[in-house]
């Protein structure tokens, strides 16, 4: 299964003829969004991982009746191949639907963001032609959604080190592992899976990538409980799971490169200023500023013009690295942009609120910046660390020495789940 990629054309309406297009089509659904305002509409800051329960599900059916309105109007996938139900137009274009989307109160359609951003670009580059008509028009349409299970226990930023395994039986493999920090597993149809198919002393050369169906026999899913009460995340037990051959994702102990494909996408997402992760913060923080009487201390004026020149320098990086190449390695620089960013927002909110931001006393736009901060350090790690982004960037962009690596110790071939006890 070699890896292909599908070009879209250049041909077809201007951006302003798209943007026209989106506004029609949202105008008579949708009320525009007011400019953010304290005591107006939603608190959240924090755009991914609030909702639990029957709360989430109903917020994820009302995502889907959306997608596939958008998707019918061919308003979801700008820049998809036209064969695979994308509009087949340019990034440009892209990035113009969502700055207009981002003018509509349009539901919440963070359950797709791991679909259509990490697993769906995966898919397009290094899957056949019959995983691609199978899987990518239903990803966009809404109807699969999709996790991403590469981290293990032992395997974070180490993604090399991971021990899950997959072995031949058949026509197909048999996995067995543990998977830790998958987003929306727990809603999931669709896994990108990486599992060890060959001697772990080979790391990179002995993965291989699969996609799993998420309701197979043998796959235990189990949300977990985060500071910030939410459940985003997941743990994923795979007890002598089933996975046809045709769902292998490219060569046999060839699954690195589709991982690179997933994390340099996974990595983009994070520095795009449509990711979905916050709610227009830094118009929340002018907001925040002038109704507490704020926007009047001298420090607090000059944070927020970092604040406003903060947003102003990722929207640029972002649209400067639509033509950089690969090696530019500019998702690693846009996510920890990003992930700074994020954290100087919520330290001016600090310096607004101070104590207010900790306390749940109902007043609109406090407490909500506490639910940013405690899941701040969670997009620190995702997609690789801080540290190894930094790792990345010095190695591969500034030619710097390359840190030296231990060596690497016997590992055993069998794979041990780590099981809680107690009821799932």
């Amino acid at each position: 299964m070699k890896a292909t990629t599908t070009t879209t054309s250049t041909e077809g309406p201007t951006l302003d003829e798209i943007a026209a297009e989106a506004h029609a089509f949202l105008a008579p659904r949708v009320p525009r969004r007011a400019p953010a305002r304290l005591g107006e509409g939603p608190d959240d800051v924090m755009g991914v991982g609030l909702r639990r329960g029957d709360a989430e599900l109903a917020e994820v059916e009302t995502a889907r009746a959306w997608q596939r309105d958008l998707f019918g109007a061919g308003l979801a996938w700008i820049d998809g191949p036209v064969e695979y139900g994308g509009r087949g137009l340019t990034e440009a274009h892209r990035n113009r639907v969502h700055a207009v989307l981002r003018e509509y109160d349009v539901p919440n359609t963070a359950c797709f963001m791991v679909g259509h951003d990490i697993v769906g670009p995966a898919i397009l580059a290094h899957g056949t032609e019959e995983q691609r008509a199978a899987y990518l028009p239903g990803i966009w349409r809404g109807d699969i959604i999709c996790c991403q299970l590469f981290s293990e226990p032992g395997a974070g930023s180490d993604l090399a080190s991971l021990r899950t395994s997959a072995r031949r039986a058949d026509d197909g493999w048999v996995v067995n592992g543990q998977k830790v920090w998958s987003s929306y597993a727990h809603l999931a149809q669709l896994g990108e899976l990486l599992a060890r198919t060959g001697d772990p002393a080979d790391r990179h050369r002995g993965i291989t990538a699969f996609l799993v169906d998420m309701g197979a026999p043998g796959i235990d899913v189990r949300p977990l409980r985060q500071i910030t009460g939410a459940e985003h995340f997941n743990e994923v037990f795979l007890d002598d799971v089933v996975v046809p051959d045709t769902q292998r994702i490219g060569e046999v102990d060839g699954g690195w490169p589709i991982a690179l494909t997933t994390l340099t996408s996974e990595r983009s997402l994070m520095g795009d200023e449509h990711n979905g992760l916050m709610n227009d913060p830094v118009r929340r923080l002018y907001a925040l500023a002038e109704s507490t009487g704020a926007d009047t201390d001298p420090v607090v004026q000059e944070l927020l013009a970092e604040s406003w020149e903060r947003e102003q320098i990722v929207r640029e990086t972002a649209r400067r690295s639509l033509d950089a190449p690969a090696e530019d390695q500019t998702g690693s620089v846009l996510k920890l942009m990003s992930t700074a960013d994020m954290e100087f927002y919520i330290a001016v909110a600090t310096r607004i609120l101070g104590p207010r931001l900790a306390v749940d006393h109902g007043t609109w736009g406090t407490f909500a910046w506490s639910q940013l901060l405690l899941g701040a350090p969670a997009h620190r790690i995702a997609g690789g660390s801080d540290e190894i982004q930094k790792n990345i960037i010095a190695e591969r962009v500034l030619g710097l020495p390359r840190d030296p690596r231990p060596p690497i110790p016997d590992r055993p071939t069998t794979t041990t789940t780590l099981r809680p006890q107690g009821p799932a």
